[in-house]
């Protein structure tokens, strides 16, 4: 529902119910806030396991004569088959009448060895399904709705709808391609206890994915219960690490900071002197400068830089301080003229300290005779672009590069199509939520229709670019420690979750954003 260009806010939620109901019609998808039963779906099983046990199988009967000579029914089926360890093939069988078996190898499955080592037994067969059940916890605030006279949602509950509305537009997508989902979106209110409420709803016991939610809190009790039960979370804005361990059902979708450590310790190294000022590229200078409440990412960065440099004494200088604020007169003595001096700034929390670091390192820079001054490049933030008080004449003049989950060719075809679709449904332009709904649902339920629901383990082959990043998802480990002291175990890593490992690394120059990788 939509009014000129903009959505009624007093109408917002009423909006949603609508949607609810009109999806509620389609049989690709269903949104619900209620606990109205969803008869089971039933298909083909393709799990050796089960298999053996039930000797499961689809059965065609045909009311016509097959050919002239062998008349009667044809009845299929197909069993995934264990080769080896790290290899099994899906092999589908079709017998008609009295004839022969025939066998033939539909896919080969090369399972990477690394993705499938866990304390939690990891199944990785193909597992389909003539349809799958698909929730969505998202923080709406519905219930602390309080309409007003501007027309706008409200900035509490802008991402979630937003990425509800983006997900709404890739299940008409899927639906054209015949991939066939049931989807119920539940409203979390930002509150705990009513996640933990909704995970008894025979809704999420039903379910095969759980896209959501978004607090660290809520995440860490929903993870919990995906992998107690099986299901596949996916988490599509939380870049913390540590919400769970040991974990092959959690799916983080916007990398941690060690990802972004990695991405920007390879490309300061690929970063170039301007060569309309200087022939021959200057040799790097690089410095940290941060805040103390930023010392686990000045550590992931010094951890990083060791990695690649592939020496555990390797060492970047640093300047890290207590509060924010700071002179030139601090940050000089880590700079020189003669070299391109890069200056990582792993902080986001505090944009005073950011402003004033960004001003007092203007004054090296000589915008008159540029060869003159310091030549200087910052590395910051994502959340940097969502700033109001920075100038974007420092990060013009300073050259800065930035490492973001998101970033759209605002001129690329598909991206303008999308922009016309969702403004066609919802009156409105979308901001980045709407793309990331859209991208992660379109991108996951292709993954789920083709591996059925044990896809997780077989992320890491399904790499793609979508409109808004690349997922590149791949098995995130951690070390084994044996608590009862037994050497024998050390070094042994177990998966701790699925990581996107992809990274948008952006540079800011004419004035805009743009992607250099």
């Amino acid at each position: 529902m939509k009014n000129s260009n903009l959505f009624n806010v007093s109408i917002l939620f009423f909006f949603l119910i609508l949607l609810t109901a009109f999806y509620s019609c389609s049989t690709s998808s269903r949104t619900t806030n209620n606990t109205t039963h969803l008869d089971p779906v039933t298909g083909k099983n393709t799990n050796p396991k089960d298999t053996a046990k039930t000797g499961s199988f689809t059965a065609v009967t045909n009311s016509e004569k097959v050919n002239d000579s062998n008349p009667g029914d044809t009845i299929t089926w197909c069993d995934t088959l264990k080769q080896s360890e790290f290899r099994s093939i899906v092999v589908c069988f079709e017998k008609v009448g009295n004839n022969k078996i025939k066998a033939d190898t539909v896919d080969v499955l090369e399972i990477n060895k690394n993705a499938i080592f866990s304390v939690t037994e990891v199944d990785s067969s193909v597992n389909l399904k003539l349809a799958y059940k698909v929730v969505v916890l998202m923080p709406f605030m519905s219930k602390n709705f309080v309409p007003a006279p501007t027309k706008e949602i409200p900035s509490r509950s802008i991402k979630a709808v937003e990425f509800y509305e983006g997900v709404m537009i890739a299940l008409d997508s899927l639906k054209s391609e015949g991939i066939s989902l049931f989807v119920d979106v539940f409203d979390t209110q930002k509150d705990s206890a009513v996640v933990e409420s909704l995970l008894l709803k025979r809704e999420l016991q039903e379910a095969d994915i759980i896209i959501g939610p978004v607090s660290s809190k809520s995440i860490r009790i929903v993870a919990e219960f995906a992998k107690n039960n099986k299901k596949s979370l996916i988490s599509p804005f939380n870049s913390r690490s540590d919400l769970t361990t040991d974990n092959p059902y959690y799916i983080q979708v916007n990398p941690s900071f060690k990802v972004h450590a990695d991405l920007i310790v390879q490309h300061i190294h690929k970063i170039e002197s301007d060569p309309e000022l200087f022939r021959t590229p200057l040799e790097k200078n690089m410095l940290i400068l941060g805040l103390q409440r930023d010392s686990s990412r000045i550590a992931d960065l010094q951890s990083s830089y060791s990695a690649y440099k592939n020496d555990t004494s390797a060492h970047l200088a640093q300047l890290i301080r207590n509060n924010p604020t700071i002179d030139i007169e601090d940050i000089e003595p880590f700079l020189t003229k003669s070299k391109l001096n890069i200056i990582l700034i792993p902080s986001y929390q505090d944009e005073g300290f950011i402003y004033n670091a960004l001003r007092e390192i203007q004054k090296l820079v000589d915008k008159v005779e540029p060869k003159k001054g310091h030549q200087i490049v910052i590395v910051g933030m994502d959340r940097w672009k969502y700033y109001n008080r920075i100038n974007f004449e420092y990060f013009e003049s300073m050259n800065l590069y930035l490492s973001s989950q998101y970033f759209t060719d605002i001129n690329a075809d598909e991206v303008q199509k999308f922009k016309q679709d969702y403004k066609a449904v919802y009156g409105i332009g979308t901001r980045e939520f709407g793309f990331v709904g859209f991208d992660i649902m379109l991108y996951f339920g292709r993954i789920v229709n083709k591996y059925g629901t044990n896809f997780p383990a077989h992320l890491w082959k399904e790499s793609a670019q979508y409109k808004h990043t690349k997922f590149q998802i791949e098995p995130t480990y951690e070390a084994l420690v044996p608590l009862d002291g037994n050497t024998g175990q050390e070094g042994q890593s177990v998966l701790r979750n699925y990581e996107n490992k992809f990274l948008n690394f952006l540079k800011f120059d004419d004035y805009k954003l743009q992607r250099i990788n």
